[in-house]
């Protein structure tokens, strides 16, 4: 019932699922988006679309 065969496999499955996740989000953000001009990537466009929503916020907490 206890076999730990079972466990010996599973070891080292977390690392190979984080590298795989890293690695497709990785591409994901440096690849570029068709259809925009210039040609930007998705990360750049997070960066900016963040970079906005905070400038709001600033500016949102200045008014008195």
């Amino acid at each position: 019932m206890n076999d730990p065969a079972p466990r010996r496999h599973q070891r080292g499955q977390a690392i190979v699922e984080y590298t795989i996740i890293g690695f497709l989000l990785s591409i994901a953000l440096f690849t570029p988006v068709p259809g925009i001009t210039p040609s930007q990537t998705a990360g750049q466009l997070l960066a900016g679309a963040i970079r906005a929503f905070y400038d709001n916020v600033t500016y949102f907490l200045s008014l008195p």
